[in-house]
C-alpha cells in the first residue's frame, strides 16, 4: 500500500520511537495523528511533520484511559478514519484494545527493539506493504 495520501495514527507519537515513526511516515507522504499523553511532544512531532509538507495533527491524549480513547477515535473518524495505527508507549497487551477503537477487524502486528531508529526504519517498511486496518504495535 502506498502510504502517501493515508492517515497514520501513532499513539506514543511525541517521543523515542514513536517520534521516529512519525518523521519516516511524513517523508514518505502520510498524514499523521500524533497521540501523546505529552501534548507539547505530540504538537512538537506534528510540526516536524508538516515541514514535510503532510497534514498532521496532534491530540493529547492517554490510551490507557477509556474516555480519551473514545476522543481518539472520534478524532480518527473526523479525519476520515485511520488507515494504519502505530501504537507504542503502551504495554502491548492492551495495544489490540487501543487498535480496535481505531479500525475494525485490525491485523495486529508486534516489533520488539531497542533502537528507536531501527524499529521506525521496521515500523514504517512493514507499514508501506500493508493493507489499510494494519496496527504496529511497538513494544
Amino acid at each position: 500500500m502506498h502510504l502517501r495520501w493515508r492517515l497514520c495514527v501513532v499513539v506514543g507519537g511525541g517521543t523515542g520511537p514513536g517520534h521516529e515513526v512519525c518523521l519516516r511516515l511524513a517523508r514518505a507522504g502520510a498524514g499523521l495523528l500524533v497521540v501523546d499523553t505529552d501534548g507539547a511532544a505530540a504538537e512538537s512531532t506534528a510540526e516536524l511533520a508538516r515541514s514535510s509538507r503532510v497534514s498532521a495533527w496532534s491530540l493529547k491524549a492517554d490510551p490507557t484511559d477509556d474516555q480519551d480513547l473514545d476522543l481518539l477515535a472520534a478524532r480518527a473518524r473526523d479525519l476520515g478514519g485511520a488507515d494504519l495505527v502505530v501504537i507504542t508507549g503502551v504495554d502491548p497487551a492492551r495495544g489490540p484494545d487501543v487498535a480496535a477503537r481505531l479500525v475494525a477487524e485490525p491485523r495486529m502486528v508486534g516489533l520488539v527493539g531497542d533502537d528507536d531508529v531501527r524499529v521506525a526504519v521496521a515500523a514504517v517498511e512493514h507499514l508501506g506493504a500493508a493493507e489499510p486496518g494494519t496496527a504496529v504495535v511497538i513494544g
